[in-house]
């Protein structure tokens, strides 16, 4: 069986072809397979950081990943396949059955809330959270999975914009927090590929407008704080794809809403049509001022 191409390298499968039966992670590994339960999938190059502070050598990382694979504990999701140059980007990693069926059995599973759509728009989510996931422990600070907050495990809130025909639910994409010493900020996520109009013709359909005057009235009016049980401050990290977008949705908070502090912006160009896996943690790309969802000096700022 080949399991290797002609420059020593090992082929891409979906699912391990040379399995091991029975296997029995080790520490780091269940570490892993946490990770995942909690955010859905991630690259090797995010499992490798998300244990960096204990297991420093990447190549090593990477065998005991191999290993996992071969244990039948994750698999590589297909789509990640739908892209220029995927031969060349880290490997995507999820939770096989038999992976969560371990953590079950260990009394490690947790029912994480889990991102919706078409896969990119899902692994854009997962990226987004899982940095700040790792650079929140770098930084001596508590990463809260939504889960924690939100006991139904939807991050749909009873939350309408509009009337009759016309009115929506508020539906963000991800919801988390962190806890800055004994203080805490809850964060919401939307994640936009520039898929949607900022000015639709029809008031009904989602565009940033609608999204802008939703979360006015959800976070501005204080109704968030019925609908998650929550006393802390709440951000909304909005991570687009092009600095051209932000400033076309900036300008629109400046029309509705003028100088906020709980609309923050940043941009994750990786996920531009084709996507590439990312090389790094989404970080430090602010822009004036903006507020790069990874630089926690900047988004504490939020509590004061």
């Amino acid at each position: 069986m080949k399991t290797h191409d002609r420059l020593g390298r090992r082929l891409f499968t979906t699912h391990t072809k040379n399995p091991i039966k029975n296997y029995q992670p080790d520490a780091r590994q269940l570490r892993w397979m946490k990770f995942l339960n909690v955010h859905g999938m991630a690259s090797s190059y995010y499992l490798h950081e998300q244990t960096s502070n204990t297991h420093a050598c990447r190549q090593t990382s990477l065998r005991r990943l191999r290993d996992l694979f071969d244990g039948q504990m994750i698999y590589r999701p297909r789509q990640q396949r739908e892209t220029e140059g995927a031969d060349a980007h880290h490997h995507v990693y999820a939770l096989t059955e038999r992976g969560f069926r371990y953590l079950k059995h260990e009394g490690l599973w947790v029912d994480a809330i889990k991102p919706s759509g078409p896969w990119v728009h899902q692994f854009m989510i997962t990226c987004i959270t899982s940095s700040i996931d790792i650079l929140a422990r770098r930084e001596g600070h508590r990463f809260i999975p939504g889960h924690e907050i939100t006991n139904d495990l939807a991050v749909e809130v009873p939350f309408t914009w509009g009337k009759g025909k016309h009115s929506c639910l508020l539906i963000p994409d991800s919801l988390f927090a962190i806890q800055y010493g004994t203080g805490f900020i809850a964060y919401l996520v939307e994640a936009d590929r520039n898929t949607e109009p900022n000015d639709p013709k029809t008031p009904h359909r989602k565009s940033a407008r609608r999204m802008i005057k939703q979360y006015a009235g959800f976070i501005g009016g204080k109704a968030y704080k019925q609908a998650y049980g929550l006393n802390c401050p709440l951000v909304v990290l909005n991570v687009s794809v092009s600095n051209t977008h932000i400033d076309h949705v900036m300008k629109i908070v400046g029309e509705e809403v003028g100088a906020c502090k709980y609309l923050t912006f940043t941009t994750a160009p990786e996920f531009r049509t084709p996507f590439k896996v990312p090389r790094r943690l989404l970080t430090s790309t602010t822009k004036g001022k903006r507020c790069g969802f990874g630089e926690f000096e900047i988004i504490k700022k939020h509590a004061d």
